[in-house]
C-alpha cells in the first residue's frame, strides 16, 4: 500500500498521507513524502516539491492539476511502456492524496492573527514603559530557517501549535546585533566608548567577543571592566498580524548528471532540476517585541535597541538571501496605533459589560431583599405584576392550584390599575376560557373574604 510509513492506528486517524492533519509544522517536520516511499524501485522525483506544495498557499489546487497531468501521461504510455504508465498512475494517486490536505482554513487564519493582536495588547499592558513594539511589513519574500528541515535546504520557521510562520527571537537579536556592529565599525573614536557601552547594555558580551570575536579590536575600551556582561534586552519571536501566506520559490537549478560526471556534453542532454523552498509572501506584517529583563535601565538603552531593530529590518534585511532582495521590511507604525486603539476599545467595552453586570446584580439583590421583607401575599403580588399577558392568563386558569397567599396576591394585582382592563375584558368576554377564569377568581375572592369588582 502506498503511504507515508506510520502505524496502522495513526493511519486510521490522519490518513495514509497525513492528509487530515491541518498543522503545517506537523506536516513538514513529521510527515514529509519521500521520493522512494511506496514506489518500490521507482522514484517520485517530485516528492519534495509536493511535500512543500501541500503546506503552501494554493498548493492543493496545483497538486490536483499535476495528478491529472500524470494520469494523462499514463494513458499515453499505456501500450508503449506499461511500467512507465503504472509509475505515472501511482504518482497521480499520491498527488491526489496529498492534495486533500487542508491547511488554508479561513477560521484558523483569523484565529492566528487574533492570537498575535491579543498578545500585543497584553504585552503592552503588562510591560508598559519597559517594552518596544515595532510592526513591519514584508517588501520582499522571507526565507527563514531553510536548513532546519527533513528536506534539505527547504525549512521554514513554523509555530508548533498554529502552524503559522514566525521569526525566532534569536534571529531578531542576531540581525539587530549585526546592525549595531556595523554602526560600531563606522563610528569615530570619540563616540566608540559610549557606543560599546550601549552595545553591552542591549546585547551583553562574553570573553570570546573580545578574544577572537567581533569586538576584539575594542578590548581597551572596557577600562578594566569584566568582559562577561549580561544584556538587559530580551528579543521575543516575531509573529504575523495578518494572513502570512506561505508560497514556493525556486533556486539553484541543478544538473545532476553534469555534477556527477563533470562532462560538458551532459549539460545539453539533461533537464535542469530547480530546487524548491518555502517562503513567506510579500505583504505579511510581523510584530517585533523587545522587553527589559531587569527593572533598572537607562532610557538610552531602549533608544539604541529600537534604532538597531529598525535599521536591521529596513537596511540589512532578515533571514536568508537578503542580498537577493529577500527579507526586507518597511515600518508600519500606523498598524501598531490601530492595534492599540482596538485594544483600548475592547478594554472599555469589557469594563462596560462588567459595570452592567454589577448593576444588574445589585438590582436583583435589592429586589430579593425587598421581596424578603414583604408578606407572602405581597411577595406573590410582586411576582405576578411582572408577568406577561399570556402567563398571567394561564395563572388565572390554574388559580385553584395556588396557595391562599398566592391567590390573594394574584387578586391584588388584578385589582391594580395595570391589570384592571384585563379583568374587565375577561368579564365581558363570551369565551368559555374567560368565563371559567372569572368564575374561579370570584370563588377564590369569596373564600378569602375579598371583594372583586
Amino acid at each position: 500500500m502506498i503511504r507515508i510509513p506510520m502505524s496502522g492506528d495513526l493511519v486510521d486517524a490522519i490518513g495514509p498521507f497525513a492528509e487530515r492533519v491541518e498543522n503545517r509544522s506537523l506536516l513538514l517536520d513529521k510527515f514529509p513524502f519521500h521520493k522512494q516511499w511506496g514506489l518500490g524501485e521507482l522514484k517520485a522525483n517530485d516528492a519534495h516539491r509536493w511535500t512543500l506544495l501541500r503546506i503552501s498557499e494554493g498548493g492543493s489546487a496545483v497538486l490536483s492539476r499535476e495528478a491529472e497531468v500524470k494520469r494523462s501521461e499514463s494513458r499515453r504510455f499505456f501500450e508503449a511502456n506499461p511500467e512507465r504508465s503504472q509509475c505515472l498512475q501511482t504518482e497521480a494517486a499520491i498527488a491526489d492524496s496529498l492534495s486533500k490536505t487542508r491547511v488554508e482554513s479561513a477560521e484558523l487564519t483569523a484565529l492566528r492573527s487574533q492570537h498575535t493582536r491579543r498578545f500585543i495588547g497584553l504585552f503592552r499592558k503588562a510591560f508598559s514603559g519597559r517594552s518596544v513594539v515595532a510592526v513591519a511589513e514584508l517588501e520582499g519574500r522571507l526565507a527563514m530557517n531553510l536548513a532546519d528541515s527533513l528536506i534539505q535546504n527547504a525549512g521554514i520557521s513554523l509555530d508548533r501549535l498554529f502552524g503559522m510562520p514566525f521569526i525566532p527571537g534569536s534571529a531578531v537579536k542576531g540581525v539587530c546585533r549585526h546592525a549595531a556592529l556595523e554602526q560600531i565599525k563606522t563610528t569615530n573614536a570619540s563616540g566608540l566608548p559610549q557606543l560599546i557601552d550601549q552595545f553591552r547594555e542591549v546585547f551583553g558580551t562574553s570573553e570570546s567577543d573580545f578574544a577572537r570575536g567581533d569586538l576584539r579590536d575594542y578590548r581597551t575600551l572596557l577600562e578594566g571592566r569584566a568582559e562577561n556582561y549580561r544584556g538587559r534586552v530580551s528579543f521575543l519571536p516575531a509573529y504575523p498580524l495578518n494572513d502570512a501566506k506561505i508560497v514556493l520559490d525556486l533556486t539553484c537549478v541543478h544538473y545532476p548528471d553534469y555534477y556527477r560526471t563533470g562532462r560538458i556534453e551532459d549539460l545539453s542532454i539533461e533537464k535542469p532540476q530547480p530546487n524548491p523552498f518555502p517562503v513567506v509572501e510579500v505583504g505579511a506584517q510581523f510584530a517585533f517585541c523587545l522587553v527589559l529583563n531587569r527593572p533598572e535601565c537607562p532610557d538610552t538603552v531602549f533608544d539604541s535597541a529600537r534604532q538597531w531593530l529598525e535599521s536591521a529590518l529596513t537596511v540589512r534585511g532578515l533571514g536568508a538571501k537578503t542580498a537577493s532582495g529577500y527579507g526586507w521590511f518597511s515600518l508600519k507604525p500606523e498598524i501598531l496605533e490601530q492595534i492599540e486603539s482596538d485594544a483600548k476599545r475592547e478594554s472599555e467595552q469589557a469594563a462596560a459589560k462588567v459595570r452592567l453586570a454589577m448593576d444588574e446584580k445589585a438590582r436583583q439583590e435589592a429586589a430579593d431583599l425587598r421581596l424578603a421583607a414583604m408578606s407572602p401575599a405581597g411577595a406573590a403580588r410582586e411576582r405576578y405584576a411582572g408577568m406577561g399577558d399570556e402567563a398571567f392568563a394561564k395563572t388565572a386558569s390554574e388559580l385553584g392550584a395556588l396557595t391562599s397567599d398566592e391567590q390573594r396576591g394574584f387578586i391584588m394585582v388584578l385589582q391594580a390599575a395595570e391589570k384592571r382592563d384585563t379583568w374587565k375584558r375577561w368579564k365581558k368576554s363570551d369565551k368559555p376560557a374567560n368565563r371559567a377564569r372569572v368564575e374561579g377568581l370570584l370563588a377564590a375572592a369569596k373564600s378569602l373574604g375579598v371583594t372583586l369588582i
